[in-house]
This record gives C-alpha cells, sequence and structure tokens, in this order.
C-alpha cells in the first residue's frame, strides 16, 4: 500500500521483495500556478476517473482525454499540455511509439502498465505504478510540470550506528542557491525545520516523519504548517522543489 496524501511515498514491495520509494530528480525548473493535463487510456472507464481525482485538484486541469492514436495525437498537437499523462499500456512498445510522437515540451509521466523501454527520452519523466494515490498522482504532475522526474530506487538502509565522521571539506558550509518557489533562504531554517523539511521532501508522511523523530503526529503536523507558513509554501510538493533547488537534497 502506499502512504495517502504523502505526495511522493513508499510503494508496494516489488517482486525481489524490497520496497521503494519515488524520488525526484531535479531538472532546472521553477513552479507552475495552474497545470494543464492531457490523459491517454484504453479504458474509458479508467480515464473518467482519474479525470474525476485529479481534475481541479492542486492548480491541475484536465483539458481533454482519449485513446491512444492518431486522434490523441492530433489533440496533443492542437492543446499543447503542460503534462501528458498515460495510463494503463500494456505492451512497453506501445508506450515507447507514443513517446516518439510527443512534443518535446510536453512532460510525459505513465501509470501502471508497461514500463517503457525507452526511458531515456526527454520527455518521459517517470513511470508510477498502479498503487499510486490520487494524491501522489497530483505531486507527480506537479512535479512533472515544475520539470524534474521521478525515478523508482531502493529505500535507504535504516541503521542505528554512527554516521561516519565528516572530512573538512565536507564539514565546510557550502552556499546555497535560491529557490525559485520561495524567497526564503534556507539558513533562516533551524534545525527542527531542516529535518521536517528532508522528511517530507523524502516523500514521508506525517505518521512516518511522527515515527521517524519520536513525535506525536499532532506535534508533526504543527510543524509541517509552520514551515509552509515560515516559506510561503502552497503544499508539500513546493516543500521538495525547495529543498531540491536549494541543495538541501
Amino acid at each position: 500500500m502506499t502512504e495517502a496524501g504523502t505526495g511522493l511515498g513508499r510503494t508496494a514491495p516489488a517482486h525481489g521483495g524490497k520496497a521503494s520509494v519515488l524520488r525526484m530528480l531535479p531538472g532546472g525548473a521553477t513552479a507552475a500556478p495552474g497545470v494543464r493535463l492531457f490523459l491517454v487510456g484504453g479504458d474509458a472507464l479508467a480515464r473518467a476517473g482519474i479525470r474525476s481525482l485529479l481534475d481541479g485538484q492542486g492548480g491541475i486541469s484536465v483539458i481533454g482525454e482519449d485513446e491512444p492514436g492518431p486522434r490523441a495525437l492530433a489533440a496533443l498537437r492542437a492543446q499543447a499540455p503542460d503534462v501528458l499523462v498515460v495510463h494503463g499500456l500494456r505492451e512497453a512498445h506501445e508506450a515507447d511509439a507514443l513517446l516518439r510522437e510527443v512534443d518535446p515540451g510536453i512532460r510525459v509521466l505513465t501509470v501502471g502498465g508497461a514500463e517503457p523501454k525507452g526511458r531515456t527520452t526527454a520527455v518521459l519523466h517517470g513511470h508510477l505504478p498502479h498503487s499510486t494515490t490520487s494524491q501522489q498522482l497530483a505531486a507527480a504532475v506537479s512535479l512533472a510540470a515544475a520539470g524534474y522526474s521521478l525515478t523508482r530506487g531502493p529505500l535507504p538502509p535504516t541503521t542505528t550506528e554512527p554516521a561516519p565522521a565528516a572530512t573538512p571539506e565536507e564539514a565546510a558550509p557550502r552556499p546555497r542557491a535560491a529557490a525559485t518557489v520561495s524567497d526564503v533562504p534556507p539558513e533562516q531554517l533551524t534545525g527542527r525545520e531542516c529535518q521536517i523539511l528532508d522528511l517530507v521532501a523524502r516523500g514521508l508522511s506525517n505518521t512516518e516523519i511522527a515515527q521517524s523523530l519520536t513525535l506525536s503526529e499532532h506535534t508533526v503536523k504543527t510543524h509541517v504548517q509552520n514551515l509552509l507558513n515560515k516559506l510561503r509554501l502552497r503544499n508539500r510538493v513546493h516543500v521538495a522543489i525547495y529543498a531540491f533547488e536549494t541543495g538541501l537534497r
């Protein structure tokens, strides 16, 4: 099961038995106030369901939908959406063929079905599992629209061993880049706020953060809201973008 409401969280264990996490790869982006989305999938009922879940959520506007084929490609060229969500294509070659025809300016997310083999294509910004929640999909759409790519990798190992001592070069303070989503410099954050920011950016839910920091969930919720207010950010997705742009993640 995925964590609902985390933005980007843990996915169900893969066939090898190891859980994975959706990670974000920076792409030099800015957060758009609204996202125009087009949906392509072979199942009309599934498209209608995804549309009802995403339309109007987090500034997302679903401007169209269709099944794969020439008509969908013509609509994409005519409407030029920010993000294309491709749902449930069963064969990898189907997804690859579609990606080759998509305008390079459109960011593509595939959801469920076969994972495209041509993952180096510039338009593909991530493949999400079928168990992705509506909140996670909305967060992925917002991040893709902002120029970020998502990938899945192993969770970092949990250990109680102390971290190795940093070298003088590693310990030296590094200049932080400016963020496009907030004009508040990271130097103004407290140690606790940096902890909360890091865990939110990693996609942890309030429950997981509470367990990690041995705090009550109510306290964590207060910390997260205070962080959003201090950085003047709208949601947890922008926290992740802020963390990447400032080098805190």
